[in-house]
């Protein structure tokens, strides 16, 4: 198996972190970015995979940080895959977001991913190769109450990256979205994670379904993936 550079963003913690040790795992070179390289330089080192993972320190609200950490990568290390992973909510009814949350939340869940698409799209176009994968959120697919920025975010990136994906087809590139329902990440309350854990799914269980759309066969592509728990969702 050719091995690959991957970056994933949020991987210090919940999915993204799942996400880094499996492609790590299965010997891939893994550029895990985050705003606390710190952890992430603390579990490669546990888990024994400090050759395969990189930490790299970014914040996807800054376009500019996104731009140069592109550049530097591509200059040496040209990344084949993006993993858009991070992601931020607020649970609450949307009277009650601030603008302040709003600007937060869509400038992390949509900008973010797509300025980091829009940096890594030059490199992957000129190969003729390359994967982008989001992972989205089934609330782009079905209506939950106070979440409705973090929806609409979510939509946003599901939408762009279906326009985008037949715009690629031509320079073989996949672009593949996974809607994750209930998973245990501290995206969750703690008070929910400990009420409702048993019936969410698992990052690893979310990382490991990601893995297997990537490798597969090149002759086809699991375009759009929607996980739920099997008692459905919260």
């Amino acid at each position: 198996m050719l091995k690959k550079n991957i970056l994933v963003t949020g991987a210090s913690k919940g999915i993204g972190k799942a996400l880094t040790i499996k492609f790590a795992r299965e010997g891939h070179f893994v550029y895990a970015t985050s705003r606390s390289i710190e952890i992430v330089g603390e579990y490669a080192e546990e888990k024994k995979l400090t050759p395969n993972i990189f930490p790299q320190a970014l914040d996807v609200t800054n376009r500019e940080a996104i731009i140069e950490l592109v550049a530097k990568l591509e200059k040496t290390s040209p990344i084949y895959c993006v993993i858009n992973n991070a992601g931020i909510t607020s649970f609450r009814k949307a009277e009650h977001d601030t603008f302040e949350t709003i600007e937060d939340i869509v400038n992390t869940n949509l900008l973010g991913a797509i300025n980091l698409i829009k940096a890594s799209l030059p490199g992957m176009i000129e190969r003729k190769s390359g994967a982008i994968i989001n992972i989205i959120s089934v609330a782009a697919d079905k209506v939950f109450t106070n979440s409705s920025i973090y929806a609409a975010s979510k939509i946003g990136l599901q939408t762009y990256s279906k326009v985008l994906r037949e715009e690629l087809r031509e320079h073989n590139i996949q672009v593949i979205n996974v809607l994750p329902g209930a998973t245990k990440t501290e995206i969750w309350s703690e008070e929910m994670r400990e009420q409702f854990g048993d019936r969410m799914m698992t990052p690893e269980d979310i990382a490991d379904v990601v893995f297997n759309a990537f490798e597969m066969s090149d002759k086809l592509v699991q375009e759009e993936i929607i996980l739920r728990p099997k008692l459905g969702d919260l």
